[in-house]
């Protein structure tokens, strides 16, 4: 029978870590072992958190496969690991995800996992790219958005300042909201400093000072809004720096919903 416990490997108290890994553990608290595990029933998973490429050998992984045949591996790569695929040596049999793509989705298909039902996670590990975007484009997820307070206004902010281009990203947003039901709103009509919806705000490929700039100003203008910040590949310090001008919710791009 399994035990409620995981293996984790890494240097976890990095900064760029310490998000994802206090998200894991607050799931099964003082379940952490360092040891590999030698019997497949000792733990419900494993994860790695790769500060730099090659840290990790693939005999690990190998030792965790045969030790845990049925139990996911999960391999956690900072920023010093980006490209890694391109230009390194990627460890193989492990579920891959940069630290800033892990997300509420994520969490929830490995709580499924270790409750013993079906899950991204119970899926093979010879898994193809296309197979897993198959699977997070059949499976439903809870409503994200249950728990907002404010109403069911969105403005989708693109380019910083304006709305109703053609843009792909405009239109999967401006989609994706409506789908959740809200009101899709333009910051190209007169819209009250009072709104207290929804503004989300895709960040393209705007140098960062840009970005941060655009941001204070959203909030100078909306101080009630939630402002959620679409952006490629972010950083730990780029976080902080969004978080401390008012940013509410962080998506790193390309992402799964």
């Amino acid at each position: 029978m399994q035990t409620n416990r995981v293996f984790v490997l890494g240097k976890v108290h990095r900064a760029e870590f310490i998000p994802v890994y206090n998200r894991i553990i607050e799931m099964i608290p003082e379940a952490i072992s360092e040891k590999i595990p030698e019997m497949a029933s000792e733990h419900l998973g494993s994860f790695l958190f790769q500060s730099y490429s090659g840290e990790f050998s693939q005999s690990v992984v190998n030792r965790l496969i045969a030790a845990e045949p049925l139990a996911p591996i999960l391999l956690f790569l900072g920023s010093a690991s980006e490209g890694e695929s391109r230009t390194g040596h990627p460890l193989f049999g492990c579920f891959r995800f940069y630290v800033h793509q892990w997300n509420e989705y994520y969490q929830h298909q490995l709580s499924l996992h270790w409750n013993g039902k079906p899950s991204f996670f119970s899926l093979p590990r010879t898994l193809e790219n296309d197979e897993i975007a198959l699977f997070h484009a059949a499976v439903p997820f809870p409503n994200r958005f249950n728990s907002v307070s404010q109403n069911r206004n969105c403005l989708i902010v693109s380019h910083w300042g304006t709305l109703g281009n053609d843009s792909a990203m405009n239109q999967f947003l401006a989609d994706f909201y409506r789908h959740w039901g809200f009101n899709i709103g333009s910051l190209n009509h007169k819209i009250s400093q009072s709104f207290n919806g929804i503004i989300v705000a895709d960040a393209d490929d705007s140098p960062f000072p840009k970005i941060l700039e655009s941001v204070q100003r959203l909030r100078h203008d909306f101080a009630d809004a939630k402002i959620t910040v679409c952006i490629n590949s972010p950083r730990i310090n780029e976080k902080i720096d969004l978080q401390n001008a008012g940013v509410n919710e962080i998506i790193s791009k390309p992402v799964f919903w």
